[in-house]
Formats: C-alpha cells, structure tokens, sequence
C-alpha cells in the first residue's frame, strides 16, 4: 500500500505546483535518470575500495532505482567468478 500513499502525494504536490514548474521538474528527472542509465551501461564496476565505487552506486541507483547487489566478481581475465 505504499504505492497508493506516494501516488496520492505527488497527485497532491502536481495539484499545488503550476504546470509549467512541474513540466521543467519532469523534465530534468526524466534527463538525470536517462544521463545515469546511458552513464550505466559503458561503466564497468570499478573495485570496491576504490573512491569511484560510491560515486558508481549513487549512478546506480538513480538510474535503476534499487541498490546494486553484486554477487558475481570478474577475475581480471573477464571469467566469472561466483
């Protein structure tokens, strides 16, 4: 039933911002969602210890909204490993 209490708040706040407003808001979501999954899908994981591993599950999760569940690891010879 969460979704039924997130649809009606932003039903309410669509109603009480103008049209043009949340024209533009839309519009730059739906331009910092598509940035993130084209950013996505060239990235490779970067290294968990590494700096660069935040900032790509940030990237993440906007882009897909859920969190990253890494569960197999590239050997550096691009085999798999579980």
């Amino acid at each position: 039933m969460d979704n039924d209490l997130i649809g009606q708040c932003f039903q309410y706040l669509l109603g009480v911002i103008p049209g043009d407003v949340a024209g533009n808001i839309v519009a730059v979501l739906t331009t910092m969602v598509t940035i993130c999954t084209l950013i996505m899908r060239f990235w490779k994981i970067p290294d968990q210890a590494s700096q660069s591993h935040k900032l790509w599950k940030l990237i993440y999760i906007l882009a897909s909204f859920k969190t990253p569940s890494v569960t197999k690891v590239e050997a550096k010879d691009g085999q798999k490993i579980s």
